[in-house]
């Protein structure tokens, strides 16, 4: 596996400077839709400052024919390399691309349909950790288990229910307006009819983001009308309050990403970049400082690649990665 070395620092963190930077991220995801392209050029044009900015920062990257291009005009080419970047200063990094199979790998995805939940009956099924794994059900949705997830589905002639025991499904709801779609998880359910959306369940929290039609919330206690309503383009998250954000297409395909195998942050603090990452390994993260742990970074990480993340700290932030032991890694300064 090879990366770039090619590092350069961005000392203003303007807005645009800040719209610029996730537009050049997004643009190095390299699966940009047309729908997107056009949000893109909207706000390239709108403002000569956000044509400006983007050409800044795509210019101090190696091997930019395809940002340069962008930068100009519209394209249909795109650039697939991944990119990081770090608070204090806008910093920049290519990461290769790779997702390790096998017995050894950290992840082994599993996106293609594997199993069918067919009988009448109850079905179970689980990932382990670094493991993903699409589901299609009898009724012709089908579920994207994320790592270390467990469901239980029921699915007859009379009723659709899923309960969410532990982890992250993703949901494409085949529509059928005799059979509600129930996702049960904690004390809460989601409710949909022929929609997509995700559910969360955390210790202390549902999170639900839904990227097609709409689904609605009640307590499992409760028999009363839904606690909230959660449309295409919005985030939820309950826990003892409701927090519902409006966050537009661009963001939850974001917060969507690992159905793709990949992480995408943008200006997320460090402690929850290693926390998201170490959902797909055995490997716990601790920092040496709080200062460390909010340190705001952004990138596409391919989930369960943890080398390649231990290595852009050390070589691009002058942070240490210190291996405690086999599951164990403090993040601390450089030594003087």
């Amino acid at each position: 596996m090879t990366r770039s070395g090619n590092i350069v620092n961005f000392p203003d963190r303007s807005p645009v400077d800040e719209e610029a930077a996730r537009w050049v991220v997004r643009v190095g995801e390299g699966n940009i839709s047309a729908t997107q392209r056009a949000e893109f050029e909207a706000w390239r044009q709108a403002n000569p400052q956000h044509a400006e900015a983007f050409a800044r920062l795509s210019k101090h990257w190696d091997d930019l024919d395809e940002l340069g291009a962008l930068s100009k005009e519209p394209s249909t080419q795109l650039w697939s390399r991944p990119a990081i970047w770090g608070v204090g200063g806008l910093v920049a990094a290519t990461l290769a691309f790779a997702v390790i199979a096998g017995a050894g790998g950290l992840f082994r995805p599993a996106l293609s349909a594997s199993q069918v939940a067919s009988q009448p009956g109850l079905g179970i099924f689980q990932t382990e950790v670094g493991d993903q794994q699409k589901i299609m059900l009898s009724d012709g949705s089908t579920v994207t288990l994320n790592t270390d997830s467990r469901i239980e589905t029921r699915i007859n002639g009379q009723e659709r229910t899923i309960r969410l025991l532990e982890g992250e499904a993703f949901f494409e709801v085949a529509h059928d307006a005799a059979r509600p779609f129930r996702v049960y998880a904690g004390n809460g359910v989601t409710v949909a009819v022929g929609t997509a959306f995700s559910v969360r369940l955390d210790k202390e929290a549902i999170e639900v983001v839904v990227s097609e039609g709409k689904v609605s919330f009640s307590r499992v206690a409760d028999t009363v009308e839904p606690v909230a309503y959660v449309a295409a383009g919005e985030a939820a998250t309950f826990s003892d309050n409701v927090v519902i954000e409006t966050v537009g297409e661009t963001e939850v395909e974001r917060k969507l990403s690992w159905i793709d195998g990949k992480l995408v942050f943008s200006g997320d603090p460090l402690s929850s970049v290693v926390a998201d990452i170490s959902r797909y390994t055995d490997i716990q993260f601790d920092f040496a400082s709080q200062e460390l742990a909010d340190m705001r970074v952004g990138g596409v990480f391919p989930v369960g690649e943890v080398d390649d993340l231990l290595d852009t700290l050390e070589s691009n932030f002058g942070l240490r990665a210190v291996r405690v032991d086999a599951t164990h890694v403090l993040i601390t300064g450089q030594e003087p």
